[in-house]
């Protein structure tokens, strides 16, 4: 009966931890209703990006503080708290009477998916032998991805039949019951075996030094990457990010143990972050070739970048039965390799390209990394003790946040200067100026492409690098995350 109890417990974990991701994935929602957003608080469309900072920049910053959070004061704890501050500013962000108070609403959602985002996996984490942790892990971000494809279907369906105020209040009613089923259900857990505090100058500097750097990225593009401005704030976050270093190695119980960051776990996380910056180009570039090229409508268009999360969701389990199967790192290398084919793929697409092809490329990028992003999870997770769950998550989510934000920046990089670059060439050309704007954007989105395909690529060479030193899970025992043989 304590078997079947215990067998039982687990899969209410997994439901209730994956269902609690949702309210977190769904923001998927929000870029369908800028249009509608800028009108209704009558704005410059250029204004809208400080909506999606604010989101982003709370969540990558503090996601490593919250894992911390989880593992000192309990995960259960920090992921209810979690459903909770995100039940109240979803409803706050859906009642935003302006725009001021909207962006300060989206920065208190950021905290909350933080906080979500790096205890729910230390939920499943701890409550799964290491024979069955892939396949949960599978199915927890399967359904975190079916969440992120069905976003802009059902927020534009919201925003059309009632306003953009909807896309964030349907999600109240998933987070405050996912809540009140965690409360009875949950069990709590935590390291308790050690006394433990909580190393708040260490967060203090992480978050700050990880903020500049993303806003360096963010401005270097507005206001030039040598401008007075994006210099001293690169100084300034380097520096405090040497403070958070310092911070780290004289703490006795620091946010970040950097001695744990062996070569094998260093590589992991690089791939990760260089897989999702690969991958963003899609997200930046695929709608304006969809609309603009291939001059699908708004609606059947939206259809065409569906395959990429749909591939995504449709990996994850598959990756999460291979993994406890066959080990990670065995995995991790071929699933980059399939998102690299179809990154190619997307890089040969010109102004005739058929339906069929666009979706057979941007599916092949959904499938790769849905199997990679699975197995490296495990791995991560597994080469991180059992008491520091909730950082290997946060570890887990930042990079995968950062990888995000980096793939935003450097894909329009790379697209405008290639763009001008084709421009100048083709205008000395007998062309008129629709075939220059038309021949331009393809030969540039090309070239975004390519370079995300050549990043890809430098992911699979990490991967496919031999860790020295097998996962640090000793202090894993019949609960261990990895199995310290298959994860190596």
């Amino acid at each position: 009966m304590p078997e079947k109890q215990e067998h039982n417990y687990r899969w209410i974990a997994l439901i209730i931890a994956s269902i609690g991701t949702l309210p977190v994935w769904l923001d998927s929602s929000f870029n369908i209703a800028f249009p509608a957003i800028t009108s209704a608080f009558h704005l410059d469309v250029s204004l809208m990006q400080w909506a999606v900072i604010a989101y982003v920049l709370t969540t990558a910053s503090m996601m490593l503080g919250c894992g911390r959070l989880a593992d000192v004061f309990g995960r259960k704890t920090v992921f209810v708290i979690g459903l909770g501050v995100v039940t109240v500013a979803l409803a706050l962000c859906g009642l935003a009477p302006t725009y001021g108070f909207l962006l300060f609403f989206r920065a208190i959602q950021g905290v909350a998916a933080a906080l979500i985002s790096a205890s729910a996996p230390a939920i499943v984490a701890v409550a799964f032998p290491p024979g069955q942790l892939g396949r949960a892990l599978g199915i927890m971000n399967m359904v975190g991805f079916a969440g992120q494809t069905s976003g802009p279907i059902v927020g534009g369906a919201l925003v059309d039949r009632f306003s953009w105020r909807g896309i964030f209040l349907f999600r109240v009613p998933i987070a405050l019951a996912t809540m009140l089923f965690a409360i009875p259900f949950l069990r709590e857990s935590a390291d308790r075996e050690h006394e433990t505090h909580f190393d708040l100058a260490g967060a203090a500097t992480l978050a700050l030094s990880v903020v500049g750097f993303l806003l360096v990225l963010n401005r270097g593009r507005a206001l030039g990457w040598f401008s007075p401005q994006v210099m001293m704030l690169a100084v300034g976050s380097t520096a405090v990010f040497c403070g958070f270093v310092f911070t780290e190695n004289r703490a006795k119980q620091p946010i970040v143990d950097l001695s744990m960051l062996t070569p094998g776990l260093t590589l992991a996380n690089l791939a990760s972050l260089l897989a999702n910056l690969a991958m963003f180009a899609v997200w930046l570039l695929v709608p304006y070739y969809i609309v603009d090229v291939l001059h699908y409508p708004a609606t059947s268009g939206g259809t065409l970048l569906a395959p990429c999360p749909l591939g995504m969701a449709l990996a994850a389990p598959l990756s999460g039965f291979l993994a406890d199967r066959f080990g990670t790192r065995r995995l991790q290398a071929p699933g980059l390799a399939v998102e690299a084919v179809g990154l190619l793929l997307t890089s040969r697409l010109g102004p005739d390209a058929s339906y069929v092809s666009v979706v057979l490329a941007l599916i092949l990028i959904g499938l790769g990394l849905g199997m990679f992003t699975v197995a490296n999870m495990k791995y991560v997770m597994g080469a991180i003790a059992r008491e520091r769950q909730g950082v290997a998550a946060g570890l887990v989510s930042m990079m995968r946040t950062l990888g995000v934000v980096a793939g935003v920046n450097i894909a329009a990089e790379v697209f405008s200067a290639r763009r001008a670059v084709h421009i100048a060439a083709l205008s000395q050309t007998h062309l008129s100026a629709a075939a220059v704007t038309l021949n331009s954007f393809i030969a540039a989105f090309g070239d975004a492409f390519r370079v995300s395909t050549a990043v890809c690529l430098v992911a699979i060479v990490l991967s496919l690098i031999p860790a020295r030193t097998a996962p640090r899970n000793t202090a894993i025992e019949s609960h261990s995350v990895a199995d310290p043989i298959r994860a190596s």
